[in-house]
């Protein structure tokens, strides 16, 4: 009898925690079920409205059906955007549709900025739109950072040029991501023999990397019977018509893109220097106070002829007494001394004739041997850090990808650098686009330092 009480007690606690345990169940099944959706159709949504906020503006009131609508459409910039691509493809195979093409090509190569930008793009969509392309298209496992450690990375395609003919092996253009965000990285040169091709799609690769290793791909078996079934399935009509209209699609991205990007780019620089000098202008002078219009431009000529005329002025006896005199002035403020000294040190070096700075694109073995990676040379090393080394080292700038303006300095001996004949602007796009653009070599660089080299030895 005595027991019966103290069973009697203990029930309705045990009620309590599976009533408890099975809402948290339900908790979670809820978050299960409705997070993956909800996210998907918010990231749908957020691209859409991106879409539509900029599209939908260039479309003129007569043509919009907004505009006798009580009520807004959602994707229908979007819709124009697919449908304008569709006919940009369809022009651009025609015979006007290239000699446009051709002729915008030919205004963009004169303007110095713009054609690198122009010619990078372009090469980096030809390769990634391309059919045959090997661009993301394997996922493998490579030893890294040292031997017996792994990681996740994705081919981007077969080395070529100078960089091959400094590597005894066949080697291959290896990115590897960041997690959670694979879209930086490092830019590695891979032998062959140390990669190992993994059964899995570019798509499963990404996910294993964003999740950290939590998201695994699921069994391939289903999969490749998928796969297979899928190649048995002769393709009707219906089924050319989508292919023809998603070839010119693709064709539409590769002839806009480029050029567009482009011009934006250009418009964004243009805009950002006119909003922050044009308000300095006096009105007196400022062309835009007669005229009905905007000049755009006209705040980066004015920053042109105003560093024109202080490089002019400086050089005089004047302009360099005044300069001292600043100096003198900044160094005896305590913070202030140190940012102008710090901020000099770094333009000097970088724009003096005879700096090393960004002048030299080189090759690495990183993060260890038979591994190599693109980097510049900032410099010889000195002081402490060189008093530290038992050999003569240089400053060299490993920059990540696709942004090449975060990094590491490492400082490695001379005689493990080898030195690239491709210009540091061929050097910094291959690492932005992560090996899908690689420089060919510059044969008559080589071939005049190759007679050099014969002339040393006569």
């Amino acid at each position: 009898m005595a027991g019966r009480p103290g069973t009697n007690a203990e029930t309705p606690p045990r009620r309590k925690a599976g009533f408890v345990a099975r809402l948290r169940y339900y908790f979670l099944a809820g978050v299960l079920v409705t997070a993956p959706i909800s996210i998907t159709f918010w990231l749908v949504w957020k691209v859409i409205s991106f879409v539509d906020a900029r599209v939908t503006p260039l479309i003129p009131p007569e043509w919009n059906p907004e505009t006798y609508l009580p009520f807004a459409l959602p994707g229908f910039g979007l819709i124009i955007s697919v449908v304008f691509f569709v006919a940009a493809g369809f022009l651009a195979a025609g015979f006007a549709g290239r000699l446009a093409t051709a002729l915008s090509e030919g205004v963009v190569a004169r303007v110095p900025v713009a054609r690198s930008i122009y010619g990078w793009t372009k090469q980096v969509f030809e390769t990634v739109l391309s059919q045959k392309a090997t661009a993301l298209s394997e996922v493998v496992m490579i030893e890294y950072p040292s031997r017996g450690v792994w990681a996740i990375g994705f081919i981007t395609g077969r080395t070529e040029g100078e960089v091959q003919d400094l590597t005894a092996q066949t080697v291959y253009n290896v990115f590897v991501p960041a997690t959670p965000n694979p879209t930086t990285g490092f830019l590695l040169f891979i032998p062959e023999e140390d990669i190992n091709r993994l059964d899995m799609t570019v798509e499963e690769g990404i996910k294993l990397v964003i999740s950290g290793g939590i998201v695994t791909p699921d069994k391939l078996d289903r999969r490749r019977a998928t796969t297979a079934a899928a190649k048995k399935v002769k393709a009707g009509p219906v089924t050319r018509l989508v292919l023809r209209l998603r070839n010119y699609f693709l064709a539409g991205i590769l002839v806009t893109a480029p050029i567009g990007i482009t011009i934006w780019l250009a418009w964004e620089f243009v805009s950002f220097v006119d909003d922050r000098v044009t308000p300095f202008i006096p009105p007196a002078w400022n062309p835009e106070t007669y005229l009905p219009f905007g000049v755009p431009g006209l705040g980066v000529v004015l920053v042109f002829v105003v560093l024109t005329a202080i490089g002019f002025f400086a050089a005089g006896l004047v302009g360099r007494t005044m300069l001292n005199l600043g100096e003198r002035i900044l160094d005896r403020m305590p913070v202030i001394r140190g940012v102008y000294g710090a901020i000099k040190q770094v333009v000097e070096t970088i724009f003096k004739e005879q700096s090393m700075a960004f002048r030299e694109v080189v090759l690495i073995q990183y993060p260890r041997r038979e591994s190599w990676a693109i980097g510049f040379i900032t410099g010889h090393t000195e002081g402490h850090v060189q008093e530290l080394t038992p050999k003569r080292v240089v400053n060299v700038f490993l920059p990540t990808t696709p942004n090449p303006t975060s990094g590491f300095l490492l400082f490695l001996p001379r005689e493990e650098v080898q030195p690239l004949t491709m210009s540091v602007e061929e050097g910094i796009k291959m690492v932005v686009s992560g090996g899908i653009v690689t420089p060919k070599v510059h044969q008559p660089e080589k071939a005049a330092a190759e007679n050099g080299d014969r002339t040393e030895v006569a």
